[in-house]
């Protein structure tokens, strides 16, 4: 956990929430609305909120390889944010998944990252989302409304770009969406302002190649450590991209 700047006050604290709880001069500050949205769209995909019953506030955690990512998810968050911390080391999810039932995957010819993971401090503003959760499952709510800055962080967390064969030379934005794979009429209302009509199956939306062109100039430019995803112009440049972000953006403690 790193030192923390109050916007109030401007004292530097290794604890901020404690330091808005407990005093008397300063308030918890209104978390902005940018910053708000970027927390909608990532916990709509790798974000998880933690909120023990010790405690009044709960916290946003997102867990991820992408350091370059998380870094960028840090700046933005500004005072909010924790800071970014090694999770589990590569030879570590190994090792768990070599004693799990997951050993299954040692075999599969594919490279264990580390993982990284950024936490929020404690916010009452953020006790919101406790109603995305039911009975322990994630459920979006029905007020959700998707904005370019929503959908672009939903995508960089729990989207791909899928490229066909067969002379088919343009990519398609696929998103996973498993935990909403009984609601597909909901899903698909999220777009309704849009003219996106996404295909639903299987716990994933896939959107046309027109769809796909419309949605980058939607969304506007990639956060850094996610360029990879945004790249559209040919299959070779994206896999050469891809190899780039595995190179730049993670790494491999063994």
């Amino acid at each position: 956990m790193g030192v923390g700047s109050c916007p109030r006050c401007g004292a530097e604290y290794e604890r901020l929430a404690q330091h808005w709880a407990m005093s008397s001069r300063c308030s918890y500050p209104p978390i902005p609305g940018s910053v708000k949205q970027l927390l909608v769209g990532v916990l709509m995909g790798d974000g998880t909120i933690h909120s023990p019953s010790s405690t009044k506030n709960v916290r946003l955690e997102v867990t991820n390889i992408n350091k370059t990512f998380l870094e960028w998810l840090d700046e933005k968050l500004s005072w909010l944010s924790n800071g970014v911390a090694l999770k589990r080391t590569a030879m570590q999810i190994r090792e768990e998944n070599r004693k799990s039932n997951y050993d299954r995957f040692s075999s599969l010819n594919y490279e264990i990252r580390d993982q990284y993971v950024l936490t929020t401090a404690r916010h009452p503003e953020l006790n919101e989302f406790e109603e995305w959760y039911t009975n322990q499952q994630k459920r979006f709510p029905d007020k959700l409304r998707l904005s370019p800055r929503i959908l672009k962080a939903w995508y960089v967390c729990d989207g791909n770009l899928i490229w066909g064969n067969k002379g088919h030379t343009r990519p398609q934005v696929w998103i996973s969406v498993e935990n909403e794979s009984d609601r597909p009429g909901y899903v698909n209302s999220l777009f309704e302002p849009t003219p996106i009509d996404p295909k639903f199956n299987g716990g994933r939306l896939m959107l046309t190649s027109d769809e796909t062109e419309w949605f980058f100039d939607y969304v506007g430019a990639p956060p850094s450590g996610f360029e990879y995803k945004f790249v559209t112009g040919s299959k070779e440049e994206y896999q050469s991209s891809k190899r780039e972000f595995y190179t730049n953006s993670t790494t491999q403690t063994k």
